[in-house]
């Protein structure tokens, strides 16, 4: 298990343990909501942020902003997988080479483009 993942449970112990899936599954959509809305105001400001090469658009200020709201949806992801038994090491590099294969096949989805 990641150590991280490990160092959050310890941390959760004794404060969500009284939630259930449904509660830590809103709150996880909360959060990532929390990130998008603060990615739509930095866009709307900077309409660079909407194209690839964005990234260098997004201030330092702002990378502490994003950083934050970036944490609190991992947080809130390995609360739920470590309430839920997932070990989030383990599924990553699964969901990876998943992801992998079907780039391999050819896929790319509808807005990615091969390299």
């Amino acid at each position: 298990m990641w150590r991280t993942q490990e160092e959050i449970a310890a941390f959760d112990a004794a404060r969500f343990t009284s939630l259930g899936p449904g509660y830590l599954a809103l709150n996880l959509a909360g959060e990532a909501g929390e990130l998008a809305n603060l990615v739509k105001k930095l866009w709307r400001a900077d309409p660079a942020m909407g194209q690839p090469e964005g990234f260098s658009a997004v201030s330092a200020e702002s990378r502490v902003q994003l950083a934050d709201e970036m944490a609190d949806v991992v947080i809130t992801t390995i609360v739920l997988a470590n309430h839920l038994g997932i070990d989030v090491e383990i599924e990553v590099a699964r969901k990876l080479a998943v992801i992998d294969e079907r780039l391999r096949a050819g896929y790319y989805g509808r807005e990615a483009r091969p390299s």
